[in-house]
């Protein structure tokens, strides 16, 4: 019967590979060394609602730039609401200004004006009123 001989393991291997993960993900970390505008982006969270208080899910929600960018024409985006009245429009962090509208069959439309500079998150809530019958 031979003995096998036992190998130790060493941990010089798996703490350099640890300690270059860390630094990767540092260097990939959300705003790391990022000017304002280049390439990052921005959140328009809107949230839909009816009185009193509910949710309007399946609301159109659409956002039109007031002006071109530097960048040329931006485009007007649309997107359904969710379950819970939410939808989120990411865009550019060049400093804008855009109009929110947002719609549902038998409620009012509404439209908002918001602005965005830098990388940053901007709420907007509506309460949409019901259309009234004549």
């Amino acid at each position: 019967m031979k003995k096998r001989k036992r190998r130790r393991k060493t941990k010089t291997g798996s703490s350099w590979l640890l300690a270059a993960t860390f630094v990767i993900l540092i260097a990939a970390a959300p705003g790391a060394a990022q000017k304002p505008g280049a390439g990052g982006t921005a959140l328009i969270a809107v949230s839909v609602f009816r009185e009193p208080g509910f949710s309007v899910p399946g609301a159109t929600i659409q956002l039109q730039p007031e002006q071109a960018t530097s960048r040329g024409k931006v485009r007007v985006m649309k997107g359904t609401a969710n379950s819970r009245g939410e939808y989120v429009f990411r865009v550019p962090t060049t400093a804008a200004r855009y109009t929110v509208i947002a719609s549902a069959k038998g409620l009012k439309s509404q439209q908002k004006a918001v602005s965005i500079e830098g990388e940053q998150r901007v709420d907007v809530t509506f309460t949409l009123e019901p259309e009234s019958k004549q």
